[in-house]
């Protein structure tokens, strides 16, 4: 009852302020974040190899614990697996031993809650809580109607929607997967454009120490939900304003109109005060080094609490899962000793803060 009050409180204290900042975004400071050497920002350090035990058909989704363990959605096979930090085998999650009805449910990302449970989510509909050994703790059979990704706020699981009209909302739900209410959000600029794109798997949103952030395919910068007027938004040298919504909200050519201009596709938190925004499809003078045309990912990082400059960067590596300080993408498959293919290795960068500027 006292999580319900509380997160009934936060709801009335964030939507006021939300609404108030809507059509006031002029306001809002921009500051510039420099283009660096990916080198400047991340190292490789480490390439963790995965239990051959099980093998993976399809890394669609990938999260981390605090305490490093990793969480792979497989879409081949519907279902979770839980790997120990060493990348030995524990278990696997399937929503169907919650949900046996639900024949269509089709994991598209699933995250640890808390320490000692894990949720998966469908798209546009359902979820399910497992306990850590793999027991059901609870199960919804549909969200907030389209529902695309969540994050996790103390006790509260805030969801994000594919926006199909005016107003947005950030719905919240108790671990028990019970309504708790929603906070308006700002609306993205373009609606046709974000009904189309849904940017990253899971991954438009984030939660950290002062809340949840997220994201539209015409974001300069992750948004706070409950944002007011004091926040900053930092603005990548590769980041580009797109001018116009799509035509209509399904033309024929909306790939090629989509890649135009580059997308805004996900925010991870590197740790909890700590965001990493991602961008695809950079315009090819921003190639970095040895990372070629039309290969690289942006990356924006900033501090939620001002301890550092805000710096960007073009990364060779797609960014899967983050916290700990570190990003984890998906690297080559591992040859095994008998001459079959393994699962792919997960590859480990450690963020490197830059200096406060002089």
């Amino acid at each position: 009852m006292q999580r319900k009050i509380w997160a009934q409180l936060f709801i009335v204290l964030c939507a006021l302020p939300a609404a108030g900042c809507l059509s006031e975004n002029s306001k809002v400071a921009t500051v510039r974040s420099p283009l660096v050497p990916f080198v400047e920002l991340f190292v490789l350090q480490d390439t963790l190899r995965l239990d051959p035990i099980v093998l993976i058909g399809q890394v669609a989704f990938l999260d981390v614990s605090q305490r490093e363990e990793i969480l792979v959605t497989d879409h081949l096979a519907n279902s979770a697996y839980l790997f120990a930090p060493s990348g030995s085998y524990i278990r696997s999650y399937s929503a169907s031993e919650c949900l046996p009805d639900d024949v269509d449910f089709y994991p598209w990302s699933t995250r640890f809650i808390g320490d000692d449970r894990i949720m998966t989510m469908r798209f546009a509909g359902g979820a399910v809580i497992f306990e850590a050994d793999g027991t059901c703790f609870a199960e919804k059979r549909m969200l907030m109607p389209w529902a695309k990704a969540f994050c996790v706020y103390k006790d509260s699981i805030f969801t994000q929607q594919v926006q199909i009209e005016e107003e947005a909302t950030a719905n919240i739900y108790s671990p028990m997967l019970e309504t708790i209410g929603e906070v308006l959000i700002e609306p993205p600029r373009l609606i046709f454009l974000n009904t189309y794109f849904a940017g990253q798997r899971g991954r438009t949103i984030d939660c950290f120490d002062d809340g949840a952030y997220y994201v539209y395919a015409e974001s300069m910068d992750a948004i706070p939900v409950g944002s007011s007027l004091s926040r900053i938004q930092y603005e990548p040298e590769f980041f580009e304003w797109r001018p116009r919504d799509f035509p209509d909200a399904s033309p024929e050519n909306k790939l090629e109109l989509q890649k135009e201009y580059p997308s805004t596709i996900a925010v991870f938190a590197l740790n909890g005060s700590t965001r990493m925004v991602v961008y695809a499809d950079l315009d090819s003078r921003w190639s970095l080094g040895d990372v070629r045309a039309g290969e690289g990912y942006g990356l924006n990082v900033a501090s939620n609490t001002a301890q550092f400059p805000a710096r960007s960067t073009v990364s060779p590596a797609y960014p899967l899962a983050a916290g700990g300080g570190y990003f984890y993408a998906i690297g080559e498959h591992e040859p095994l000793p008998n001459g079959e293919i393994g699962n792919p290795v997960i590859l480990r960068y450690r963020f490197l803060s830059p200096q406060s500027e002089p």
